[in-house]
């Protein structure tokens, strides 16, 4: 065990360059990973992280490239896609933003592309050597919504994720017919304590928040902390994060419901990944990466792929799990 650990850790350290892995066929895996990580940040290196633990689980020959790009610019991926096919690679996993999708969608090449990071109902229609792989919070939303208040006082910021949230959660309520009060949180998360300074504003409400993890636990503080007495809190695949825990006390987050498509497991690929402290427990784009990679290793070998999600008109379709935080982690709504 100590000599596969020290393996697993050997290639780790070596991400940025091409992965072969040979066995006794001679049928080899040739997948691209194609990238900008100015724009993408960590997940430059995460998803490559998984892709290849993913690869490693599956036990097949392949080779795994890293394709970096400056931007997500339409001459930048051309560029990506150019090169990938020059160096004959079999398919290409792609996270990118969907202003990159947008690029790569104009385009022409008939390679397999998977996207973990986008929904297809941002996109619409697409070629079909297009797969997108991202969770779709908007069936989120719509599994909250029985739990949910007449009157809704929605908490989000200005980043794209944010905005895409409020969207989706002002078109749902909108059609249940329910009201709803908007609060826009700056950067630093200071004008949560104005927005407060009634309390009684958000009494028998449901506080619905789109935020990351660190501004949720300051609102969820101050709604404590000013007795606001709100219906319950609600929240997104966003705040499925163990951080929760540790920056709220359980009085803040018992009252709380979050919406969870991280559900199944697929055991070897998961110990692997475990192996190389890639979290496929709470990182969705870590773990829509590794479906990503799945899909591809079935796709190009022929085989059934071993997550077992649908995949409708191109899309990986998730399930969806209500979630309470409790006292030491998180455990399904209506478990004891």
């Amino acid at each position: 065990m100590r000599l596969v650990i020290f393996f697993l850790s050997l290639i780790f350290t070596l991400w940025a360059g091409p992965i072969q892995i040979n066995a006794h066929s001679s049928q080899k895996l040739q997948i691209a990973l194609m990238v900008s990580p100015s724009v993408v940040g960590r997940y430059g290196q995460s998803t490559y992280n998984v892709a290849l633990a993913t690869l490693m689980a599956s036990r097949s020959p392949f080779e795994l490239v890293l394709y970096e790009m400056s931007d997500e610019s339409e001459n930048s991926i051309a560029q990506a896609v150019e090169k990938i096919t020059h160096d004959k690679m079999d398919a290409i996993l792609a996270p990118l933003t969907l202003g990159g999708v947008k690029n790569l969608l104009r385009i022409q090449t008939n390679k397999a592309i998977f996207i973990p990071t986008v929904h297809k109902r941002d996109i619409g229609i697409s070629p079909a050597n297009i797969i997108f792989g991202a969770i779709d919070y908007q069936t989120q939303i719509e599994a909250l919504l029985p739990y949910m208040a007449n009157s809704l006082a929605i908490f989000y910021d200005e980043s794209p994720v944010g905005s895409h949230l409020l969207h989706a959660t002002q078109t749902i309520a909108s059609e249940a017919k329910k009201s709803t009060a908007i609060y826009s949180i700056d950067t630093e998360g200071s004008n949560i304590v104005k927005y407060l300074e009634k309390p009684a504003a958000f009494s028998k409400k449901s506080v619905i928040i789109h935020l990351p993890v660190v501004k949720t636990s300051m609102l969820a503080a101050h709604l404590t902390f000013t007795g606001a007495h709100e219906h319950n809190i609600l929240s997104t695949q966003i705040n499925f994060d163990p951080t929760l825990i540790t920056l709220t006390q359980y009085k803040n987050r018992k009252n709380m419901i979050i919406a969870n498509s991280i559900i199944e497991q697929v055991p070897s690929i998961y110990e692997t990944n475990a192996l190389m402290n890639n979290d496929l427990t709470f990182d969705w784009i870590n773990y829509t990466t590794s479906v990503g990679t799945d899909y591809l290793i079935s796709y190009l070998n022929g085989t059934q792929r071993l997550y077992t999600m649908r995949l409708i008109d191109s899309q990986v379709i998730y399930p969806v799990e209500l979630m309470k935080p409790k006292e030491f982690g998180f455990e399904p709504l209506g478990s004891k």
